[in-house]
């Protein structure tokens, strides 16, 4: 390593720059102890900061599409990850999922855009070009699986998820279409803002597995969600 130093008054050290060939590294000491600050950028700062500007673009989005914070949608991204440029990219979307959607408190997904499309546009990110897509039916409050009813019960099968002190009703078959386990976190997560948080369904002391397709045995049941 080489060390340079930088003289203060009455000729004493008090700065100093440390460069090796794992890192480069600033330093400064005062009453004898020396601290050290690594310079060298790693790849998962690298990736955490690409992941920040995957959120702010998102933002953007939002904002021209004159959405509101408690609008509920999902996030769709198709990248083509087999180009170099798309690379870096892609792994930060992968590995940074969870504190993308605890950024923009929505389901963030890498594939192909369901409909109700409210805007959809091609971003680019240093180099990097992807598409993103935001959907949902923000002018309808039932078309998903959560679901209220000013008086009766729904006709159809539902169940009841239950999460610290507040209840909802989720139909089994929304729009005609079977509730499936992952859909069911996702709609958990988007209604007690739990993105980026663990989730746990249990359903008569049993976690609910994520590859259930088929949840009609929860029908007229309760759901517990646990968060770790």
């Amino acid at each position: 390593a080489v060390v340079s130093t930088q003289s203060g008054h009455y000729g004493r050290d008090v700065g100093y720059e440390v460069n090796s060939e794992s890192g480069s590294y600033a330093a400064a000491s005062m009453h004898n102890v020396l601290v050290l600050l690594d310079l060298s950028t790693d790849q998962e700062m690298m990736d955490e900061g690409l992941a920040r500007e995957v959120i702010n673009r998102i933002q953007k989005l939002r904002k021209s599409a004159k959405l509101v914070p408690t609008d509920k949608i999902s996030i769709f991204y198709a990248i083509d990850s087999k180009k170099k440029d798309n690379e870096d990219m892609s792994r930060a979307m992968r590995n940074y999922q969870d504190f993308i959607e605890t950024g923009v408190k929505s389901p963030f997904l890498g594939e192909p855009a369901q409909e109700n499309v409210i805007i959809s546009e091609e971003v680019e990110v240093k180099g990097s070009r992807f598409q993103l897509t935001l959907c949902g039916d923000v002018k309808k409050s039932s078309s998903g699986p959560v679901v209220q009813w000013p008086q009766g019960r729904p006709s159809g099968k539902y169940f009841t998820v239950n999460y610290n002190d507040s209840s909802r009703e989720i139909l089994l078959q929304p729009n005609g279409n079977q509730l499936s386990a992952i859909r069911l976190e996702r709609e958990v997560k988007a209604m007690y803002g739990l993105f980026g948080r663990t989730v746990i369904l249990s359903f008569n002391g049993s976690a609910v597995k994520c590859t259930t397709r088929d949840l009609t045995f929860l029908d007229g049941g309760i759901v517990t969600v646990i968060t770790a």
